[in-house]
């Protein structure tokens, strides 16, 4: 079910600047942007719990997911066009409270694939990984590559979004948006479907977005 949050009740994550405890989590780490960071967070989240009967992921992957969602863009404070391969480098490098050192190399690598090349073993930081690790990393990847399109005009239009039993089946995924009044997804749902080649991968669905009218 998803919850009847107004748009004010959501107007946290209009904030233009970190607070102290984000500064905390971040091991000191900057965006460009904290209200898209706040966001992608929010909906990557959002997104392990609509599809948790697909990855039966525990806690501790969320958690993972949950920095570096909002981790993901720290690239972009270094250069545009590689940005993911710079989040991969300042997060590794971080001092983030509350994470081991094998924890943060895998938020690192979630972060680097949340664009551009899927997780291959070519790549020499995602092969450096165990075997379980890599699994994981491709699924909280394949959900924060959407989580991030889902938030592709960093304006927060997408209120909610829970999974769409009645349309799901074996061979689709289907996950229910919810937007705030007369926003348009048009643009969101295209860069989701675009960047849901790993979901589609690890999930072996294919994934369906349904807007409530």
């Amino acid at each position: 079910m998803m919850t009847s949050g107004s748009v004010e009740e959501l107007s946290w994550w209009q904030l233009s600047n970190p607070t102290q405890e984000e500064l905390q989590q971040s091991g000191g780490l900057l965006v460009e942007d904290w209200p898209h960071a706040r966001q992608v967070r929010r909906l990557s989240l959002a997104l392990f719990e609509a599809t948790l009967p697909l990855h039966r992921l525990d806690d501790h992957a969320k958690r993972l997911l949950d920095r570096a969602a909002f981790l993901h863009n720290t690239g972009m404070m270094i250069e545009t066009r590689r940005h993911h391969k710079h989040s991969f480098r300042l997060i590794k490098e971080a001092q983030l409270p509350g994470f081991t050192d094998d924890e943060r190399y895998e938020i690192a690598c979630i972060a680097r694939y949340h664009r551009r090349a899927l997780p291959s073993k070519d790549h020499e930081e995602y092969a450096a990984l165990d075997r379980t690790a890599r699994k994981r990393v491709s699924i909280l990847s394949a959900l924060l590559r959407v989580g991030d399109a889902l938030d592709y005009s960093h304006d927060g239009r997408v209120i909610d979004l829970v999974a769409d039993t009645a349309l799901t089946n074996e061979a689709t995924w289907a996950i229910l948006l919810r937007s705030r009044p007369l926003a348009d997804l048009d643009e969101e749902i295209a860069q989701a479907y675009e960047k849901a080649d790993l979901f589609e991968k690890v999930f072996k669905r294919k994934l369906r977005l349904v807007t409530l009218s």
